[in-house]
């Protein structure tokens, strides 16, 4: 049995441990406002300047408008090209065209680069052409050659002039062969030498003609 002092004492134990220990008080968070974007005003453009840009346009446009143009005109007129020199072009020549005709291309411009580089590639591989031009398309060729595949179809119309203006020499020369021949001279005479001369610069004429 409990004295009446123990079990006030009990009672008091009983009651500090029912009550919960006082939380400390927790200090607010203080809000954190956004960063302000550092914006700068766009610069104002002159006048002068809007209407350099109008230009430069102006011209991209153009120059787009003549690739395609120049694109057009040549597919449209390979096939007669390499039938009319199928004797002097290389004999793969037909055949890629015929093999072209069954890809699918990009567009126009990719069509055209596409078939001049390769016939390109295939009218400078052959000695025989290289010789029939003149010292600056040589060194044009050259040029050519060493250009990557990529710049070689992209810069394809730059260095058109080379298998163009190739077959009219090499036709010339063949002509000229024949004349001489016929009149008794060589190529090497004096009389078949100047022949040859007028009939190569006659072909330049033509060639010259043809592109204005």
């Amino acid at each position: 049995m409990f004295t009446d002092e123990q079990k006030q004492e009990l009672a008091e134990m009983i009651k500090s441990a029912a009550t919960p220990a006082p939380v400390a008080p927790v200090a607010p968070v203080a809000a954190v406002e956004p960063e302000k974007p550092n914006l700068i005003p766009a610069p104002v453009k002159s006048i002068a300047e809007e209407a350099r840009e109008k230009i430069e346009a102006a011209r991209e446009n153009a120059g787009a408008l003549s690739l395609i143009e120049s694109s057009i005109k040549f597919n449209i007129s390979i096939d007669d090209f390499v039938e009319r020199n199928k004797s002097i072009l290389p004999e793969e020549a037909e055949a890629i065209i015929s093999t072209a005709k069954t890809k699918t291309f990009k567009d126009d411009n990719e069509k055209a680069n596409i078939i001049r580089k390769s016939l390109l590639d295939s009218f400078l591989s052959q000695k025989d052409n290289i010789k029939v031009l003149t010292g600056s398309l040589q060194n044009r060729a050259a040029k050519y050659n060493e250009l990557t595949e990529g710049e070689k179809e992209k810069r394809s119309s730059e260095f058109w002039d080379l298998a163009d203006v190739g077959v009219a020499l090499k036709a010339a020369a063949k002509k000229a062969e024949i004349l001489n021949g016929i009149n008794g001279n060589s190529a090497g005479d004096a009389t078949g030498g100047i022949l040859e001369q007028k009939i190569l610069a006659a072909a330049k004429i033509k060639f010259n003609q043809s592109n204005k």
